[in-house]
Parts: C-alpha cells; sequence; structure tokens
C-alpha cells in the first residue's frame, strides 16, 4: 500500500523540520559560544572564579540585541589585556569549536 501525504502533512513536515534544524543551530552556536569563551579567558589569564564570570558575561552580551558580532568584542578585551591574535586566527578558532559542539550534540 501507497501512502500519499497530503500537501498539508507535507507543508507540516517541512516546518517541523526546519524547526529542529534551528533548533539544533542555536544549540551548536551556543555551545560554540561557550567553548571559546573558555578558551578566551584561559588565554587572557583569568582565574577559574573569573572565567566562569566571563564565559556568563560573553554568554549574555551575545543574547543582546545588536551584540551579534563575538568576535569583535573578543578582540577588544584581547586588546585591553595586551593578548596578541590575528582576526583569522579567531575566525579559525570559531570554526574549530563550531565543529566540536557540533560533534558533541551530534553525539548525544
Amino acid at each position: 500500500m501507497t501512502y500519499v501525504m497530503s500537501m498539508k502533512d507535507l507543508g507540516k513536515a517541512i516546518e517541523n523540520k526546519f524547526a529542529r534544524d534551528q533548533e539544533l543551530e542555536f544549540k551548536i552556536d551556543a555551545h560554540a559560544q561557550i567553548l571559546v569563551a573558555e578558551w578566551a579567558a584561559e588565554r587572557i589569564g583569568l582565574d577559574p572564579d573569573s572565567s566562569q564570570k566571563f564565559v556568563i558575561e560573553l554568554s549574555e552580551w551575545s543574547l543582546k540585541p545588536g551584540n551579534r558580532n563575538l568576535k569583535q568584542r573578543l578582540l577588544r578585551d584581547f586588546a585591553a589585556n595586551r593578548v596578541e591574535i590575528s582576526e583569522g586566527a579567531l575566525e579559525r578558532l570559531f570554526a574549530l569549536k563550531r565543529d566540536q559542539a557540533r560533534k558533541k550534540i551530534s553525539a548525544a
């Protein structure tokens, strides 16, 4: 027996898949930002307590409207703490941490 999906069912299935994909990408991005923030805190030389506060601060900052460019924020933080890093190196770090986050979340 062949099941033919109605257009309404097909539309609902596409909407559900889109919503799941968006949720997955949000989780991956959020986890990657945490991994980058932890790395940055270590690179800046923060103690464990200050490091945790820094990660939370960056996470909250990135969620506020208008604060979308975390890379620029990190570049300013690095400069303020005399840590040299190029924009290209930071881009590669974000890509690496995003891959790590995707693997971890996909495995869960």
